[in-house]
C-alpha cells in the first residue's frame, strides 16, 4: 500500500467488478464472433481461394482488387478454422458441396434426375401394396398443342356468353312483367302554407326611437320651435338619417294626398208638357 493513501474497500470492489464485467463482455463478444464465423463453410472459402490461385498458376496475373480479395479470403479461412476449433462439437456441420465430378457422374445434365440413379427413387420393398396399385405417370405429360387449346377456349367462351345472355334475357322479362303489374302512385293534392319573412328596417326604427337631445333640439329648430336651423345643420341631419330629405317629404305628401275627383256638370233640358 502506498504511503499516505488510505485504502477504500468499496472503491476497490467496484474496480474489480468493473474489470470482471469488461472481461465477461469481451469473452461474450468473442463467442458471438466464433459462432458467426463457424456458420461459414470453410470448403467454400477454400474453393474460392483455389480458383484465384489457379489464375496465377496458369500464367495469369491477378489484379489489385483480386489480390486484396485473396488476402481477405485467406485471413477469413484461418479465422473460420480457429472458430470451429474453439467451438469443437458445437460447430455446425455442412454437407458435401457440389463438385464437377458429381455433374459428370449424372451424365452432364444439370437438374435432370435419371432413372436408376442413386437418388432416383426408393426401393419397391418400402412402398405399401395399396400405393403400388395407383397408376402413376412415368414422366411429365407432353404439352398440349396451341390449336387444341384455342378450340377449347373458344367453346368455353361461347358457352359462357350463351349462359350470360340467357340470364340477362330472363332478368329483362321479369322486370317488364313487374313494371306492368306495378301501378303509378296517386299524388294527393295538398295545401301548402308559406310565410314570407318579415323584413324590418332596424336603422330607421333606431333613429326614430332613440334621438339624442342635441339632435332633438335641432329638429325642433327645423320645425320652428326655439329658433331657426342653419342649412349646414339640416344637411348633416339628413346625412345622419334624422331629417327626411325634400324628395322623401314630397313623396310622402303625394302618397298622403287623396286622389282628385273630377265632377262633370251637364245641363238637361226639361221636356215641356
Amino acid at each position: 500500500m502506498a504511503k499516505g493513501k488510505s485504502y477504500n474497500p468499496v472503491a476497490a470492489q467496484r474496480k474489480a467488478d468493473k474489470a470482471k464485467a469488461i472481461k465477461k463482455g469481451k469473452s461474450e463478444a468473442q463467442e458471438r464472433r466464433n459462432e458467426r464465423l463457424a456458420r461459414k463453410n470453410p470448403d467454400q472459402v477454400q474453393r474460392q481461394i483455389d480458383d484465384l490461385k489457379k489464375i496465377t498458376e496458369g500464367g495469369g496475373k491477378l489484379s489489385r482488387h483480386e489480390e486484396q480479395v485473396l488476402d481477405g479470403l485467406e485471413k477469413e479461412l484461418k479465422a473460420v478454422k480457429k472458430a470451429r476449433e474453439a467451438l469443437g462439437d458445437k460447430a455446425p456441420t455442412f454437407g458435401r458441396g457440389w463438385t464437377r465430378d458429381d455433374d459428370a457422374r449424372r451424365g452432364g445434365v444439370l437438374g435432370k434426375r435419371r432413372r436408376g440413379s442413386q437418388g432416383a427413387s426408393s426401393s419397391d420393398d418400402d412402398v405399401p401394396d395399396d400405393v403400388k396399385c395407383i397408376p402413376m405417370p412415368r414422366d411429365t405429360p407432353p404439352p398440349i398443342s396451341k390449336e387444341i387449346l384455342d378450340v377449347w377456349y373458344a367453346k368455353r367462351r361461347a358457352q359462357r356468353s350463351a349462359e350470360h345472355a340467357a340470364r340477362s334475357g330472363g332478368a329483362n322479362q321479369s322486370d317488364d312483367k313487374g313494371e306492368a303489374k306495378r301501378e303509378k302512385p296517386v299524388v294527393e293534392a295538398r295545401t301548402v302554407y308559406e310565410a314570407a319573412p318579415v323584413t324590418r328596417n332596424l336603422q330607421k326604427e333606431a333613429v326614430s326611437a332613440f334621438v339624442p337631445s342635441a339632435v332633438r333640439s335641432k329638429l325642433n329648430k327645423g320645425s320652428g320651435q326655439g329658433g331657426l336651423m342653419e342649412p349646414e345643420e339640416a344637411d348633416a341631419l339628413e346625412k345622419q338619417g334624422y331629417l327626411a330629405t325634400t324628395w322623401n317629404r314630397n313623396q310622402a305628401q303625394v302618397g298622403d294626398e287623396p286622389a282628385s275627383r273630377t265632377v262633370t256638370m251637364e245641363e238637361v233640358e226639361d221636356d215641356e208638357e
